[in-house]
């Protein structure tokens, strides 16, 4: 279940000066330990304070705020014992992290519900920078697989026999009827194929896990049927994922579903009920029986979005010390302008101002200021080294470059950067153009799938294939704008399989090779979809065209997928891998 509660306000009044108070008083450190990243003493003053503030918020049941100090400490160890290759950025994750978390406990303050999704690009950041697996949607949510389906009416099965039998003779009409759902041809009848099938199977089985099983599965394929559910690509594999729950039954029997439960496919499969629209009768009955209730997409994001907002204090705090910065900087060039003619002799100091200037920035999420400061550190550095002499054109345009941040600084609630931003649009603005790029993308796959489905039917007639790869290299400069590395390598090792497979080497294209190019190709698809609908789990979608391109033997290019911010691994209680 995903944690939705409202706080005691006197009880959290209680613990949060406290722990304002413990945490800014090490504000500094990660601003500190950035500066000289050999010397750890400042990472560890901070090990005892977030040890404090998780026993604090621990005491009173804030599961978000608990999440974030685990996570926080962990990456403070991490640094410690020399366990992060990029120092400089984890520093930023850890000192933004820690602005955060007051603010989340200011924002239960003013009413709004424990939710820890709330924190999930910030706890994906802190988990990205130590290459841990991120967290999906799916890790907040805890049903009880204890509860049991409930007693049927007495209808007698389709088949007789004992399971095994059952099962032997329904599983070709489920594979029939998935196949159908996942080629997306006559759904509704296929639907009823499946919704035929796992009935029957529930009413044949004798043990209260497989009933579970079968139940739960029947509520997300009458959720597909009466299209209160998306029939997503992570939808339609897991359904793949529940015939092998049947073949197992086939082979040792129905006591192997209790023996070896499959209570990932379980919570999988009540995570999309969760999320189902439908008024069917069983699916109320099994979102009642789990207790099943799922923040709203609109809540989450608001929630999100006022974080920064909630924690004045401290963005204060912060900004006043940049001012502070900026006008050291500024009266260092200002002497060396009037007084020096140009000089840079003496101004080696300003550069750990611009240093630190970028990190609170950072901090904040202003990235394209952030960028603008750095410039202007590696503009003066070399000539600082070599004492050049500065123009009254070099001073104009690094007082140009100030003013701005501070302009910045000024309007900052209007230039905060999510981590999934471009970095050079307000979020609202971005939104705006990824949705439109999204739309955009998703169009050009269409045609791509429509040339792709008429060349399977004639293998002969390559010059359907002509302008594919193309098009592909269209959508991978589109993902490259949008700085989706991982989507643009995908999209490049998709071309790169049609030109030289298909194309080039016009080589016989087995059905199962075809089926892997079409799953690649809907996985890409999914993910842009996900974007447009704001669905949940975008991720799975990559992962399965990654899984599915590499074997073709064309796997993503390494270092683009290992350093996209949407990291690809399976997630821990989320893995859901292609079958059919």
């Amino acid at each position: 279940m995903l944690n939705n509660t409202a706080v005691d306000r006197k009880t959290l009044a209680w613990i949060k000066q406290g722990v304002d108070e413990t945490l800014k008083s090490v504000s500094h450190a990660p601003d500190e330990f950035a500066r000289n990243t050999d010397d750890v003493s400042p990472i560890q003053c901070c090990i005892e304070p977030l040890h404090r503030v998780k026993g604090a918020v621990e005491i009173i049941g804030i599961q978000g705020a608990l999440l974030l100090t685990l996570e926080l400490e962990q990456l403070a160890r991490a640094l410690i014992n020399n366990n992060v290759m990029q120092k400089k950025d984890a520093a930023e994750v850890l000192a933004t992290g820690m602005l955060q978390l007051p603010g989340y406990l200011e924002s239960l303050y003013f009413g709004q519900p424990d939710i820890p999704l709330v924190l999930l690009p910030l706890l994906n950041d802190i988990r990205a920078i130590q290459d841990k697996e991120l967290l999906t949607e799916g890790e907040f949510f805890s049903p009880d697989l204890m509860i049991t389906a409930p007693q049927q009416t007495e209808s007698p099965c389709i088949i007789k026999g004992d399971i095994e039998t059952v099962a032997k003779k329904l599983r070709p009409g489920y594979l029939s009827g998935l196949l159908g759902v996942i080629k997306e041809e006559q759904v509704t009848e296929n639907l009823e194929k499946l919704i035929l099938v796992v009935d029957n199977l529930q009413i044949a089985s004798a043990t209260a896990k497989a009933k579970q099983l079968w139940w739960i599965a029947l509520g997300v394929i009458e959720s597909l049927y009466e299209q209160g559910l998306e029939s997503s690509i992570a939808v339609k594999i897991l359904l793949g994922r529940v015939d092998r729950q049947i073949q197992r039954v086939i082979e040792f029997g129905e006591q192997m579903l209790t023996e070896d439960p499959p209570d990932k496919i379980i919570k999988n499969l009540l995570y999309y009920i969760a999320q189902s629209s439908t008024k069917n009768e069983q699916v109320i009955e099994i979102k009642k029986a789990f207790g099943l209730d799922y923040p709203d997409d609109s809540m989450v994001e608001k929630a999100r979005e006022n974080l920064y907002g909630f924690n004045a204090n401290l963005i204060e705090s912060v900004s006043a010390q940049v001012k502070e910065e900026l006008a050291t900087i500024k009266d260092a060039l200002d002497i060396a302008m009037h007084a020096q003619a140009g000089s840079t002799s003496g101004l080696s100091a300003i550069l750990q101002h611009f240093n630190t200037v970028a990190n609170a920035l950072g901090m904040l999420g202003m990235s394209t200021p952030k960028e603008l400061i750095d410039e202007q550190k590696h503009f003066l550095k070399p000539k600082i080294d070599l004492n050049e002499t500065l123009d009254d054109e070099d001073f104009m345009h690094i007082a140009s470059t100030l003013l701005q941040v501070e302009s910045s600084l000024s309007s900052l609630s209007s230039t905060l950067d999510a981590s999934h931003n471009s970095g050079n649009l307000p979020p609202a603005e971005y939104e705006k153009l990824l949705k439109l790029v999204a739309k955009e993308i998703i169009k050009e796959i269409h045609g791509i799938k429509d040339n792709i489905n008429s060349f399977s039917l004639n293998p002969a007639d390559t010059e359907l294939l002509d302008n594919i790869p193309q098009r592909l290299d269209h959508i991978a400069g589109a993902a490259h704008m949008l700085r989706h590395k991982t989507q643009m390598s995908l999209s490049r090792a998709i071309g790169d399989y049609i030109a030289r497979e298909l194309i080039e080497k016009n080589n016989t294209v087995s059905t199962i090779s075809l089926d892997l190019l079409a799953d690649a190709i809907t996985g890409l698809e999914n993910y842009y979809q996900t974007i447009l609908e704001e669905s949940v789990a975008p991720e799975i979608g990559l992962q399965v065209a990654s899984q599915s391109i590499t074997q073709l033997g064309y796997p993503p290019k390494e270092d683009n997928v290992k350093t996209a911010y949407n990291n690809i691994k399976p997630a821990t209680n989320v893995t859901l891998t292609h079958s059919a």
